[in-house]
């Protein structure tokens, strides 16, 4: 029986952590492809209802989706991470809060526009905001695809990926 159910655990295989990650990049990076297209259409054509529900759309793929992503590598990549590099996560993190700050910034835009509360700068506002969402996320998520996620590779131990592994396995 004990042979048995060491071979069932044996069985079980997770898919690669960074793997798991980097796609769910891919998917981030779709949704602040269609941001960046309905600031492009607001610029161009003008404010439309149809540009502002793909802005919509978009960020509460970020406030759900993008966030917990983020919560993911903050809690099992990073924390790891911290044991082998000191300054390059530290780096990231400021980043981190500044890609959310934002964030924040256009949902305070998203919300004015909801509510009414437009006045001569509220669009301006929307664009701006959504432009440096897409340019700070983008900007993450390149550093993380090239840089991070290669290091982590290089430096973990077999134990710390295989803990990593399950981790990310049982937090999506």
């Amino acid at each position: 029986m004990k042979e048995r159910a060491q071979t069932i655990k044996t069985r079980v295989q997770y898919d690669d952590p960074l793997e798991v990650l980097s796609r769910e990049h891919d998917y981030g990076s779709e949704y602040l492809d269609k941001l960046h297209e309905a600031v492009g259409s607001i610029q161009k054509n003008g404010f439309s209802v149809q540009a502002f529900l793909q802005i919509t759309d978009s960020t509460q793929y970020i406030a759900g989706k993008m966030r917990q992503h983020n919560i993911i590598e903050e809690r099992y990549l990073f924390s790891k991470l911290d044991r082998h590099v000191f300054e390059s996560p530290n780096a990231i993190r400021h980043e981190r809060r500044e890609m959310w700050q934002a964030f924040n910034e256009l949902m305070m835009s998203v919300k004015d526009v909801e509510e009414g509360r437009i006045h001569g700068t509220t669009i301006r506002e929307l664009i701006h905001s959504a432009e440096m969402v897409v340019e700070r996320f983008r900007n993450q998520i390149e550093k993380e695809n090239t840089i991070i996620f290669p290091m982590v590779k290089r430096i973990f131990t077999p134990d710390e990926y295989a803990l990593l592994t399950q981790e990310i396995a049982l937090a999506l």
